[in-house]
């Protein structure tokens, strides 16, 4: 997963399937991605946040790797990861840690079918002051 992510420092732009959806929050709490492989939002976020809460990945594609997030500044102890195998109802457990105000951030990665919705998760995020990464496979 993030192991194999390499910084594009010469290259400023967004790709443009990262999309920070704000729809009437201030400051953008929700970035929904539909490129699989473009963490430079999540790991500018989690390197630059002085939130000392969690970070819950839920579902990701494979583990996180420690050493790498380490090495980016990131405090491992920090971090909480729920397989797919441990999830009964993830759309429930990613509502709830949202409302929960226990996460600095939570990133989930889902098919396009389990899109969340745009206005209930910004809501969520909003009320518990949390950064939500959606990665979405197409």
């Amino acid at each position: 997963m993030l192991s194999s992510y390499q910084q594009q420092a010469d290259n400023n732009a967004f790709n443009l399937n990262t999309l920070n959806l704000v729809s009437g929050c201030s400051p953008k709490r929700l970035t929904l991605s539909y490129d699989l492989n473009n963490y430079q939002p999540l790991l500018t976020h989690l390197q630059t946040s002085d939130d000392p809460r969690w970070i819950l990945f839920i579902a990701p594609p494979g583990k996180p790797n420690f050493q790498f997030l380490q090495q980016a500044g990131i405090n491992k102890s920090r971090i909480i990861t729920l397989s797919q195998k441990q999830l009964a109802n993830p759309e429930k457990i990613f509502k709830d840690a949202l409302a929960s105000n226990n996460y600095a951030a939570v990133i989930r990665w889902v098919n396009s079918e389990q899109k969340p919705s745009i206005n209930e998760v910004n809501q969520l995020t909003e009320d518990s002051n949390t950064h939500c990464f959606v990665y979405c496979a197409q």
